[in-house]
């Protein structure tokens, strides 16, 4: 016992992605001696869902396969970014450019226009951009709205919060609703399939938990759009770095299939490839709903039960790069697109959305995401991947059919005949390790609480965006992160972040 006490790690995190890295970063700088922590990622990388990659040439514009964008108003990644990693920001500017649904194409910004749109929307819904839809729904969910934040300059985003948990429809509280079965009830089923594919996407309108699929619309609202014009993975990639230098040890290809309570405070994490298992006295399981599910650990029965309060939402992108940037002569389309810039189209087509990302400076090619799904939309294109049709690895090259098929609906969305790419990348974040693009809380859930749970007090601690108020987001990772460490762990929190709300959705 002696000689395993002394290999005894102070914490072990299960999982290299941004809250896990995270994590380890902020337990290293606490006081704790870094070599008392150690990251194990079951895959050869770290960096979670900010995945970039550079197609065709290594010095071209960076392909995001996960994560892209975050706001100024996402307080941890922002000023985590700014602040305290020094990072490159460059501000975007998003431009909506237009639509091809059903079967008519239509500029974005002749949405409101009478004629223009082909859904038939009810009287009191015509004549409304889509965010103006949008709140039309939250108006008529939450009528107070207005009289809080983001709406009142004098409100706070904890007020909201608040309010949102005391709202009740047909006397049901909020969370007890399918975001889904609310918008049935206050517009036309016209409205929400507008809303839908002009949006790219089905999970926003699907049946999750309504108070928080409430609060993440008003949350989408507000700030400016930032990217790391080197790639979104700087971050996780920055974080390791301080990490390491602190003393963490961070080991890919580690996969942890058991987490084992000893009964003396200690646990035992045991490897799928059968290594030497290790031994630590805290756990941080920063992992998506679907890893979860599939590892095998040790922890209090409420723990296991809460993680049915979050569900993996599928997700793909296929990223292409095209010898010029052929977008620029479409008529009506979206012409050049400058630097801090992008443009995107939309379609109800399976490709649903398409961002024209630019010219790269060095090469003269152009960046398209040409083909960005969620729920149904995905599974159309696992079987183009690969010659026998089966599933697919998380990152496949794109081969010729599956180009040939994108092309065929890009030429039928924009009324040209488009050209097959030099080169492009299919991601399915449905598959291993991941199993999901996002994640949502599921109805009937209050998701501060079950957050709670999770992040527990018995030596076992789950985070990561699964689990967050900000799920679909960096934000939620670090948040969720952030509020275990100050809440479990006792950590103070970090000179950089200064006077912010973002963990109050998080507070009971």
């Amino acid at each position: 016992m002696t000689d395993r006490q002394r290999a005894v790690l102070d914490t072990a995190i299960i999982g290299g992605g941004v809250s896990g890295l995270y994590s380890a970063w902020r337990l290293a700088g606490s006081g704790l001696d870094g070599r008392g922590i150690a990251v194990f990622e079951g895959s050869d990388r770290t960096g979670g869902r900010l995945y970039s990659v550079c197609l065709k040439d290594e010095h071209t514009i960076p392909a995001e396969l996960g994560g892209m964008f975050f706001s100024d108003a996402q307080d941890l990644v922002y000023r985590l970014c700014k602040d305290e990693l020094k990072l490159e920001l460059q501000a975007v500017t998003p431009e909506a450019d237009f639509a091809w649904l059903r079967a008519t194409r239509f500029r974005m910004s002749e949405f409101a226009e009478p004629g223009v749109l082909p859904y038939r929307l009810a009287d009191d819904e015509q004549g409304k951009l889509p965010h103006e839809l949008l709140l039309l729904i939250v108006r008529r969910i939450a009528p107070e709205i207005d009289r809080y934040w983001p709406f009142a300059p004098e409100s706070s985003m904890a007020e909201t919060v608040t309010y949102l948990r005391g709202v009740t429809f047909d006397g049901r509280a909020l969370h007890s609703w399918g975001f889904w079965n609310l918008v049935a009830r206050v517009v036309s089923n016209e409205a929400r399939l507008a809303l839908a594919d002009v949006e790219g996407t089905y999970a926003l309108f699907s049946n999750w938990n309504a108070l928080d699929a409430t609060f993440s619309t008003l949350a989408d609202l507000v700030g400016h759009w930032f990217r790391l014009p080197d790639g979104y993975q700087r971050l996780p990639d920055q974080l390791r770095a301080r990490a390491e230098a602190a003393g963490v040890e961070v080991c890919t290809g580690a996969f942890v299939h058991a987490v084992r309570a000893e009964g003396d405070g200690v646990h035992r994490i045991e490897f799928a490839d059968g290594r030497a298992p290790v031994y630590a006295r805290r756990v941080i399981l920063a992992l998506p709903t679907g890893a979860l599910e599939r590892l095998d650990f040790d922890a209090d029965p409420s723990v296991h039960a809460a993680l049915a309060s979050s569900f993996g939402t599928p997700a793909c992108k296929i990223f292409v790069v095209f010898d010029h940037p052929w977008w620029e002569q479409v008529p009506d389309g979206p012409g050049h697109i400058d630097p801090g810039h992008f443009s995107a189209s939309h379609t109800d087509l399976p490709m649903r959305q398409c961002f024209y990302l630019g010219q790269d400076p060095t090469t003269g090619d152009g960046l398209l995401l040409g083909a960005f799904g969620d729920e149904r939309a995905v599974s159309f294109w696992p079987p183009l991947m690969r010659e026998d049709g089966r599933g697919v690895e998380l990152t496949t090259p794109l081969p010729e059919r599956a180009a040939v098929e994108l092309c065929r609906q890009l030429s039928e969305m924009h009324g040209v005949e488009v050209p097959l790419p030099v080169d492009g990348i299919f991601v399915d974040w449905a598959a291993p390790p991941y199993y999901a693009g996002w994640h949502a809380w599921s109805p009937g859930w209050t998701s501060w609480e079950a957050a709670a749970t999770l992040r527990g007090a018995s030596g076992i601690h789950v985070c990561g965006e699964a689990y967050s108020a900000y799920q679909g987001w960096a934000e939620g990772a670090l948040t969720s992160a952030e509020v275990m460490l100050q809440e479990v762990f006792d950590l103070d929190a970090p000179a950089w972040l200064g006077e912010t709300d973002a963990l109050a959705p998080y507070r009971s």
